[in-house]
């Protein structure tokens, strides 16, 4: 039976996406300078947007208590820069944040400079990306 980095080496082209692990790995890396040392063999990045959990309410519950707003600051912050994503544009790796439905959100992703976004409705996104366009023409 063949593992998991032996199935990615049948077919090159399939994209690999970076595990939890692996994303913890990228974040170490990342604040440690070693990223342009490391080669990667991930070609997606999908992450969400903490700023997104923070709406749902078993979240908005939670973070009222502080260690969990501690945690979930930490997170965004380790998580959302722009910095990382720039890294891994010129390194040819695509970054996707989900569940995004509001403006504010489809902007913030894009400021961040995420490749795309994942929508419950993309037409909704379509909208927005249509003024945008228009907006800088």
């Amino acid at each position: 039976m063949k593992n998991i980095n032996d199935r990615a080496n049948d077919n090159p082209k399939i994209p690999l996406l970076f595990s939890a692990r692996k994303v913890f790995l990228l974040v170490v890396m990342m604040y440690t300078g070693l990223l342009p040392f490391v080669p990667l063999r991930e070609s997606c990045l999908e992450l969400f947007m903490p700023q997104v959990l923070a709406r749902i309410p078993l979240f908005e519950e939670r973070l009222k208590k502080k260690r969990y707003s501690i945690l979930f600051w930490l997170i965004n912050r380790l998580l959302m820069n722009k910095a990382l994503f720039c890294h891994l544009e010129k390194r040819g790796i695509q970054t996707y944040l989900w569940v995004l439905n509001e403006d504010k959100d489809y902007e913030a992703a894009f400021q961040l400079g995420a490749t795309g976004v994942m929508t419950d409705y993309p037409s909704k996104l379509r909208k927005y990306l249509d003024i945008k366009q228009v907006a800088q023409s």
